[in-house]
């Protein structure tokens, strides 16, 4: 079953693939992934994938940058005292970094503020603003936050404590009253690209005041592009490329240090190291408490500081992973319960959960169960309620929560994130408002679209194929790394790895690896598939200095197999705890593993099987074919087959000698009693089963008759072939079919079982 609706790419026709190719100096391969994103002539290829510094758009479009320069500058000539009030993400030390650098290049001592998340909260706060009027802050220059601030910032500009704002959020209906907005969105002005990131605007900030883009701190606008998830498109783009390179190149002493300790090399780093290494450790800053050593990680000269500092922060992302880690357990633990199962929506509330994670446990949550949440902390007191929410596309959640936000004391986010304060009281009434929405949003609620640039045979999965996709990165909002379809003929080797199994590697055709994060539970999934169909990107691993091409898993379809093939020489027991239907064709059988074992679902008899029936397991073995064609007509499939076979059912068919020296023991032994048929088995040397089926034969063909107990030869019995017997004959055709149950190949089972379950379909 497929997480996404897979949608393939347009794909230009063969002919303008090839006049592309020709046009760019480039394989067809990787012409149709720039014509998909409209690079169609040589000036647009350059552009892409070669960085100018001087495409750059001029920083005094941006709305009010004249004020924001000429105040800047006049608090410098001036030495008043300057504080950057940024934020506690990525984004928000990024920028505190790059103006710090900036003004410091221009000879001012400027103080820096991040606020804690815990007591300062984001944004202008009252107390914070007054607190810096007081210790003699004349000049607040606003770092990713302030567009929303008016009640803030007016009261202090009236104050006589001037404000430059800088900002890319959501723009509020009332705009501060600050000496400056900064926003590349005003809605006065008029900048040809609305989608930079914090960082970005400090950097354009920089620019401004420099007369020149300030390379050094390309490095920090392209960490807090990337991290805030920005589109890397446009001016964004040549920052990152120019940002990541420099990295690459020349880390500045904290990032070295963050990446030594990771243990990633510095030439390795792309936008995917951003996003898992450097972002999350320096995000961990402000989640876990005081953000402030990261601008000091970020922006000293001193590799001992930078070590310390990136080893602390080492640390205290492990603390953040393993508290994500425990409250997402106890938060899906309480999803599981009927009331949250039956809900469309989930709010999950407990005690003691780190309100500096909620936002990340909300996100596990929704991963795990597509259901829109809210993860709250509970107060020590019990009567108020802090925390975060996550979204699915198809529900805007600032609106479903919107109707109720006078049941919280406070409220703001956007279509897939919100955070909110609320008294404990009112959470049933808050999810209440989340349920009323879903039934409206989440009537019809389709598969999110996953965009599939192309289809490809597994002998275009090459490192070459791979080194050509990276000329279109760095990949993100915008732009897209491109994602491939793939049909395997060979899927072998398939394991869950990893903390709790919660991955999978596996290999396809040619002994390509691939990796599937958060895969883990469909590792048998694919190891059954009859057929199966990926979505994969394509990346590279390296490993004991040998680099090889490495498939990421993003999606999967299987052809689910008729037959689950669960046969075993022997049973454990384990494979009766699933819950399923059990189904037994021997009586002594069922009740000998009743005894024996626990059962996770029903256990029946064949001929109790009557009506439809899913989830079946055949457990044992058929007495004849018929047996088999009959409960087949009942079965749903696919059907699991274990087919055990207790061994001493099993035993070959007696040879024609053994025949013979059975019937030489009962002429030696006229009148024998039956009840001592193990005496006969231990004299020539055959099983009790198999002198009893002996028997069978002998007295069916008039060898032998059988009066009360007692059983005696017949003198000058009529010649007649064993064969004949119709005990031999069923004999022989059990053990045939037991064989062919036991030992055939599964996609020969499946062919012979599906073949009675259509036969018996038609016949009824």
């Amino acid at each position: 079953m497929t997480q996404y609706r897979w949608q393939l790419a347009e794909q230009p026709d063969p002919a303008t693939t090839q006049q592309l190719s020709q046009t760019l100096a480039v394989p067809p391969f990787l012409a149709t992934l720039l014509w998909q994103r409209g690079i169609k002539d040589k000036a647009e290829y350059e552009a892409f994938v070669h960085p100018d510094i001087s495409r750059l758009h001029d920083p005094f479009a941006l709305h009010d940058m004249d004020k924001a320069v000429a105040r800047i500058l006049e608090a410098i000539e001036q030495n008043q005292k300057i504080t950057i009030y940024g934020d506690y993400d990525v984004d928000g030390l990024t920028s505190s970094s790059i103006m710090l650098e900036t003004l410091q290049s221009l000879g001012a001592e400027p103080d820096v503020f991040i606020p804690d998340r815990f007591t300062d909260g984001y944004g202008p706060n009252a107390e914070v603003y007054a607190y810096l009027q007081k210790t003699g802050t004349q000049l607040v220059i606003t770092v990713d936050n302030g567009v929303a601030g008016a009640d803030v910032i007016d009261p202090a500009q009236a104050a006589g404590m001037d404000v430059v704002v800088t900002d890319h959020h959501e723009l509020p209906e009332t705009l501060p009253h600050a000496v400056a907005v900064v926003h590349p969105r005003h809605p006065e002005g008029h900048y040809p690209f609305g989608d930079l990131s914090g960082a970005g605007v400090a950097f354009k900030v920089a620019t401004a005041l420099l007369g020149e883009p300030p390379l050094e701190s390309i490095d920090l606008a392209a960490l807090g592009t990337i991290a805030d998830l920005v589109k890397l498109t446009d001016e964004n783009r040549i920052i990152a490329q120019l940002g990541l390179k420099m990295i690459q190149t020349q880390p500045r002493v904290g990032l070295a240090a963050i990446l030594k300790e990771a243990g990633v090399a510095p030439d390795t780093v792309n936008e995917t190291t951003v996003g898992f290494v450097i972002g999350p450790r320096l995000n961990a800053l402000g989640r876990m408490g005081d953000a402030n050593p990261g601008v000091t990680l970020l922006t000293t000269f001193e590799e001992d500081v930078a070590a310390d500092l990136a080893q602390q922060v080492g640390k205290l992302n492990q603390e953040r992973q393993g508290l994500v880690s425990k409250i997402a357990q106890e938060a899906l633990t309480m999803a599981q319960t009927p009331e949250n199962q039956a809900a469309k929506t989930l709010l999950l509330a407990s005690k003691g959960w780190h309100e500096g994670v909620v936002g990340i446990v909300a996100s596990k949550v929704v991963e795990a169960t597509g259901k829109p949440t809210l993860i709250m902390n509970i107060a020590d007191d019990g009567d108020t309620a802090k925390g975060s929410g996550r979204s699915i596309a198809a529900y805007h959640l600032f609106n479903a929560l919107e109707p109720a936000e006078d049941k919280m004391v406070h409220f703001g986010g956007h279509h897939m994130a919100v955070g909110l304060t609320a008294k404990t009281a009112e959470l049933s009434a808050i999810h209440a408002q989340m349920e009323a929405a879903a039934a409206t949003m989440l009537k019809t609620v389709p598969k999110p679209a996953l965009p599939i640039a192309a289809r490809l045979e597994v002998g275009d999965l090459t490192l070459e194929h791979y080194q050509l996709i990276r000329q279109l990165a760095p990949f993100g909002q915008g732009n897209p790394e491109p994602t491939f379809s793939v049909r395997p003929q060979v899927v072998q080797n398939v394991k869950p790895i990893g903390k709790e199994n919660a991955h999978l590697r596996f290999q396809i055709d040619q002994g390509v690896n691939v990796i599937g994060f958060g895969f883990g539970s469909a590792a048998a999934t694919l190891a059954e598939a009859q057929a199966i169909k990926l979505a994969v990107q394509l990346d590279q691993n390296t490993w004991q200095g040998n680099t090889s091409l490495q498939l990421m898993l993003k999606d999967y379809a299987v052809k689910q197999p008729q037959v689950v093939d669960w046969r075993m020489p022997t049973v454990d027991g384990s494979q009766f705890k699933a819950q399923r239907n059990y189904v037994f064709f021997d009586a002594k059988v069922k009740q000998q593993f009743e005894h024996q074992f626990s059962f996770g679902g029903p256990t029946m008899l064949a001929e109790q099987v009557t009506t439809s029936l899913a989830d079946a397991v055949l457990v044992d073995l058929p007495k004849d074919r018929g047996q088999l064609v009959t409960v087949m007509q009942h079965i749903q499939l696919p059907v699991t087959v274990m087919f055990y076979g207790a061994p001493s059912r099993l035993v070959a068919m007696p040879t024609r000698s053994e025949f013979g020296a059975v019937l030489h023991f009962l002429k030696a032994h006229p009148g024998f009693d039956k009840h001592h048929i193990p005496a006969i088995a231990k004299a020539v040397h055959l099983t009790v089963h198999q002198v009893i089926l002996v028997i069978q034969v002998f007295f069916e063909l008039d060898f032998v008759t059988i009066e009360g107990a007692f059983i005696s030869p017949v003198t000058a019995p009529a010649k007649k072939p064993l064969q004949t017997a119709k005990a031999y004959v069923a004999r022989e055709a059990f053990l045939t079919l037991a064989r062919q149950l036991q030992t055939m190949p599964r996609v020969q089972l499946e062919t012979m079982l599906v073949t009675e379950h259509s036969d018996s379909e038609v016949g009824s």
